[in-house]
């Protein structure tokens, strides 16, 4: 596994993930899944109730088979929106890392993630 040196790039594509109704299952709701020789920049990820009950979210990134939690069953008002990620809490994501979405609720939670793929 290796990240490109960002400091000598070759493109900088700015990217929208959008998962509808995000499943319930362990690793059912794959949202971005990192590319060889590429880097994504998280800028941010929102997660939209679309039922009028509160539903929770989990929201992680799995890294050589070990998931890590950004946001563990986080509750989401009903018909509200919730910003998990956002300008203050960028982070990167490396080569073959997976964002993954879990929702307590089937069919309850969109999600959307704004990145930058880098290499």
């Amino acid at each position: 596994m290796s990240a490109p040196n960002i400091a000598n790039l070759s493109s900088i594509i700015g990217k929208t993930a959008l998962v509808s109704s995000v499943g319930t299952g362990a690793g059912s709701s794959i949202i971005a899944s990192v590319t060889a020789n590429h880097v994504y920049k998280l800028n941010s990820v929102v997660a939209a109730n679309k039922t009028a009950s509160a539903a929770a979210i989990t929201v992680y990134i799995t890294r050589s088979a070990v998931n890590y939690n950004i946001a563990y069953q986080i509750s989401v008002p009903g018909n509200a929106s919730l910003i998990i990620v956002g300008k203050d809490s960028q982070l990167y994501m490396e080569e073959s890392d997976v964002l993954t979405g879990i929702a307590g609720t089937a069919t309850a939670i969109d999600i959307m993630a704004s990145y930058e793929n880098i290499s």
